[in-house]
């Protein structure tokens, strides 16, 4: 690698599009698994039969589990991005919104514990409330040892069954204003950032990506 252009790949804005990367492409698939999950739902509720096209499912398991390993992905991109912001206002920001949206909502805290289920310990059986809308029994749910208080209150007052769209369809619009806000935030603190890393490259004729001159311009 030359030493010139070695300097420009070293430079804040290159390393600050890094990360920021890594966090977009996270939350893109996040994005499309939720998608991919909320239209299968759908599909199974709008069904002529929707016991049989459940019964008969075999994409929908695999659609949570890829939505659930995808909030962790997101969540643990995000720490792993602001651990290298903990002296900034930022950092400060971040960790207030950690604790208000998450660390006391029953919500979050159940999803998270969700996501250890079924990655820990096993699949959760689908089913039909008696308004036939795809749902977790609460019975079977309850038979895991680690739950949290928490989630053990929130399944008491869902009573017998979790219904799964309103409960993702609520933890997706909780998550994705969290994200943006964060990704904002990076994008202006980092701003000059961009600026000098674009002089950098173009002091050695060295071409850069395009998003440098999207994200001064925003």
């Amino acid at each position: 690698m030359k030493i010139k252009e070695e300097i420009v790949f070293k430079s804040n804005g290159w390393q600050a599009i890094n990360r920021i990367g890594i966090l977009n492409e996270n939350y893109h698939t996040l994005i499309l698994n939720y998608s991919e999950l909320m239209n299968e739902i759908a599909r199974v509720q709008l069904a002529h039969e929707p016991f049989l096209l459940l019964f008969n499912n075999q994409n929908l398991n695999r659609y949570i589990f890829n939505f659930l390993a995808s909030t962790s992905a997101l969540i643990d991109s995000c720490r792993n991005v602001m651990g290298f912001y903990k002296d900034t206002t930022i950092y400060k920001i971040y960790k207030e919104k950690v604790q208000e949206q998450f660390s006391n909502n029953s919500i979050t805290v159940f999803i998270k514990d969700l996501r250890n289920y079924q990655m820990h310990y096993k699949i959760a059986f689908l089913c039909l409330s008696k308004e036939e809308k795809v749902s977790f029994e609460t019975y079977e749910l309850k038979q895991y040892s680690k739950w949290t208080k928490s989630s053990k209150e929130f399944m008491e007052k869902q009573g017998d069954f979790i219904i799964l769209k309103p409960l993702f369809e609520v933890y997706f619009k909780i998550l994705e204003p969290f994200y943006m806000e964060i990704y904002s935030m990076l994008l202006k603190y980092h701003k000059q950032d961009f600026k000098e890393t674009i002089e950098l490259a173009a002091k050695i004729n060295m071409p850069i990506p395009n998003i440098y001159y999207q994200l001064i311009n925003k």
